[in-house]
C-alpha cells in the first residue's frame, strides 16, 4: 500500500521511485532550511510545542474522533486506514474533476446567469431610484395636499366671513351709491312729475343715512357727501319756486284758492322735505303761505261784513211800519 506524507508542498507518495524520492528529500530539506531562517515565533499561551503541553487534550481528541460513525465502521471491517484515505481522496478527486467539468459545461449557463444577474441589479438600482424619486414626489405632494388643505380651510372661513358681511354690506353700498337717474331727474325733471317725487323720497333717505355716517365718522360718507349736498340744495330750489308760484297764484283777483290748496296737498311731501333738511327755506314758505291767506280771508271777511252792512241799512222802518201789535185781551181784564 502507499504511504502518504503530507507537507505543506502537499501529498508526498513514500512508495514512489528513488528518483522521486530524492528530489522530494532535497525539497524537503530546503523547506527545513527556509524554516529555520525564520526566527521563532513567541505564541505565548497558545504555542503547543513546548513542554507544557497537556498531553490529556490529545487524547481527548484521539478518543473523539475514534468516537466518529466513519472511524467506526472501518475499524469494524478491518479495512486498512491508509488505503481507505486513498479511496477517499481519490473519491474526492473524482468528484472535484466531475464538478469541475459540470461547471465548465454550464459555464456559458453560469455567464448568461451572471449578466442576467448584473443586469436584474441594474434594472432593480434603476427601479430603486425610481421609487426613491416618487417617494420624494409623494412627500412633495403631501406636504402640498397639507397646504391646499390649510388654505381651503382659510378660505372657507374667509367665506363665511363674507358671507356674514354681505346684507350689511349691500344695504350699506345701496345706501351710498347715488345712481345717475336720481342725479338726471332731480337737475332736469320738473317737480310736478311723479318720477321727481319719487327720486326726491329717495334723496331724502340718503341724507338721513349720510346724517346718520356722519355721527359715527364713517370715512365712506365723505365720498358722497358733497353729491348729495348739491342734490339737496337744487330740490329744493326748485321746490321753493314751485311752492311760491302756487302761493302768489292766490293772489289774483276772483281766484279760487281752494284749487291751488288742493294741488299744494298733493305735494305736501316737498314741505316735508323742506322742513326736514331747510328749515330757513321751509319758514319762508310758510310765512308767505300765512301772510297770503291771511290777506285773502280778511279781504273776504271785510267784504262780507261791508256787504251785511250794506243790507242791514238799505231798509229803515219809518212811522207807517207796524213795529209791534197791542194785547187787548189784557186790557179787557184791568
Amino acid at each position: 500500500m502507499a504511504e502518504t506524507l503530507i507537507t505543506g508542498a502537499g501529498h508526498i507518495n513514500l512508495n514512489a521511485p528513488a528518483d522521486s524520492m530524492s528530489g522530494a528529500m532535497a525539497y524537503l530539506q530546503d523547506k527545513k532550511s527556509d524554516f529555520d531562517a525564520v526566527p521563532p515565533l513567541n505564541l505565548g499561551d497558545l504555542d503547543i510545542t513546548t513542554d507544557e503541553f497537556i498531553l490529556d487534550e490529545v487524547d481527548l481528541h484521539i478518543q473523539a474522533n475514534l468516537e466518529d460513525d466513519l472511524v467506526k465502521e472501518a475499524l469494524k471491517t478491518g479495512v486498512d486506514l491508509r488505503q481507505y484515505s486513498k479511496q477517499v481522496e481519490t473519491e474526492l478527486q473524482r468528484i472535484e474533476q466531475a464538478s469541475i467539468k459540470d461547471y465548465i459545461k454550464e459555464s456559458q449557463n453560469i455567464a448568461s446567469l451572471h449578466n442576467q444577474i448584473t443586469a436584474c441589479d441594474s434594472i432593480l438600482e434603476r427601479m430603486e431610484g425610481m421609487l426613491s424619486s416618487f417617494q420624494s414626489d409623494l412627500s412633495s405632494i403631501s406636504s402640498e395636499i397639507q397646504t391646499l388643505q390649510q388654505q381651503s380651510v382659510s378660505m372657507n372661513m374667509r367665506l363665511k366671513n363674507r358671507q356674514a358681511v354681505r346684507s350689511q354690506l349691500s344695504q350699506l353700498v345701496d345706501e351710498l351709491v347715488v345712481p345717475s337717474t336720481m342725479i338726471s331727474v332731480i337737475l332736469d325733471s320738473p317737480v310736478t312729475e311723479q318720477e321727481f317725487l319719487e327720486q326726491l323720497h329717495e334723496l331724502n333717505n340718503k341724507i338721513n343715512f349720510a346724517k346718520e355716517l356722519s355721527f359715527r365718522e364713517t370715512l365712506a360718507c365723505s365720498d358722497i357727501q358733497d353729491i348729495v349736498d348739491r342734490l339737496k340744495i337744487k330740490a329744493v330750489s326748485k321746490i321753493r319756486e314751485f311752492i311760491l308760484q302756487k302761493i302768489y297764484s292766490f293772489r289774483k283777483p276772483m281766484t279760487n284758492y281752494q284749487i291751488p290748496q288742493n294741488t299744494l296737498l298733493k305735494y305736501r311731501f316737498f314741505y316735508q322735505f323742506l322742513l326736514a333738511n331747510e328749515r330757513t327755506v321751509a319758514k319762508e314758505i310758510r310765512d308767505e303761505y300765512v301772510d297770503t291767506m291771511s290777506k285773502i280771508y280778511f279781504s273776504y271777511f271785510k267784504s262780507y261784513s261791508s256787504r251785511l252792512l250794506k243790507v242791514q241799512y238799505e231798509d229803515v222802518a219809518d212811522k207807517d211800519d207796524l213795529m209791534g201789535e197791542e194785547d187787548t185781551a189784557k186790557k179787557d181784564i184791568l
